[in-house]
């Protein structure tokens, strides 16, 4: 569990008025809310009355109200009403759950797991397409390594063998399977770029451009933001994947695809064809990412990395020395 960090607790349009939303995230069970005058919290998913989840109740005004014996709490964590107490009677004072720091930015809502003295919003990616791009979005519940999770969307290599048949030549192809990659990596990223050849149909290669290149984008944000980024001659598609540990065996990652000056006549049609595509891709991932942790359980073998793996070999680097340097502060606060 990779704590001190941001993470996404929702995209903003999964939030609707009377409905909390039921989260877990790091083995931290959380309900998200938006009250009537539109303010979003997120404190811990129990009511301190009879421990039952407070995303079974419903949203009263500004509290959420627990659907066992109704008592009301407010965005901070306290409980401001009990039905069966009398308004001379005082609530106690130990009646309060969790309450977690939030922000809003790139219509998500992202949540502070971790120690309060150490939030530093700057720890949140740039995601700008976010803002202004349309989108769409699916979640996943795998069985899988959370550190090659993290890696599978911009693993180059994988795409003309995983997806031949999903993507084909839209993304463009590895015609010679060895890529020249551009990258740079800092202290909590790495993000680079690389050129596909244009081996689309001609209906493809006439909506899309004739270029002979497909210039492609990628990044990665410790803990749990990827990136992949398509740019045409016209025309972009950007792809985020956020992903964390649920608990000792899930990982949930949640798929976001954004488009630009694609099939803009037809918005209902584009979203229905991204999202299809999209879900039929991360399927096609997940069958491997699941078949890769059951071997290495089975068998406990180790990866055989090669010279073309670079990018790989940067995003382990990268990922061991920061887990390495947050396990080395979990045993000094222990």
């Amino acid at each position: 569990m990779i704590i001190n960090q941001w993470y996404i607790a929702c995209l903003e349009d999964e939030l609707k008025v009377q409905n909390p939303l039921k989260k877990k995230i790091c083995g931290e069970e959380l309900v998200i809310f938006r009250t009537e005058s539109g303010k979003i919290s997120v404190i811990e998913d129990r009511c301190c009355h009879r421990n039952v989840n407070l995303s079974l109740g419903y949203i009263q005004g500004e509290n959420i109200k627990c659907g066992y014996h109704g008592w009301e709490y407010n965005c901070d964590g306290k409980c401001v009403r009990i039905p069966s107490l009398s308004n001379e009677e005082r609530i106690p004072a130990g009646a309060k759950v969790k309450a977690y720091t939030v922000i809003i930015k790139h219509r998500c809502v992202w949540v502070w797991i971790g120690e309060d003295a150490r939030i530093d919003e700057s720890l949140i990616p740039p995601m700008s397409e976010m803002d202004e791009y349309p989108m769409v979005y699916n979640y996943h519940f795998i069985d899988a390594d959370l550190q090659l999770v993290a890696e599978s969307l911009f693993d180059a290599y994988h795409i003309n063998h995983v997806h031949r048949n999903s993507i084909k030549g839209m993304m463009g192809a590895l015609k010679d399977e060895r890529m020249d990659f551009n990258m740079q990596v800092s202290e909590n990223a790495i993000v680079g770029n690389y050129f596909r050849d244009n081996d689309r149909t001609l209906f493809e290669k006439y909506y899309f451009g004739f270029n002979k290149k497909v210039e492609t984008y990628f990044g990665f944000w410790f803990p749990n933001i990827s990136k992949l980024d398509i740019r045409f001659k016209k025309r972009r598609m950007v792809i985020y994947e956020h992903f964390y540990q649920v608990d000792d065996r899930l990982v949930c990652m949640c798929q976001i695809t954004l488009w630009k000056n694609i099939l803009d006549l037809f918005p209902p049609f584009a979203r229905w064809f991204m999202l299809r595509k999209s879900i039929n891709i991360v399927r096609e991932d997940i069958a491997f990412l699941e078949n890769n942790k059951r071997i290495k359980a089975e068998t406990g073998a180790k990866d055989l990395l090669i010279k073309s793996d670079e990018v790989t070999f940067e995003f382990i680097k990268l990922w061991k020395r920061k887990t390495t340097t947050h396990e080395k502060l979990a045993e000094k606060e222990d």
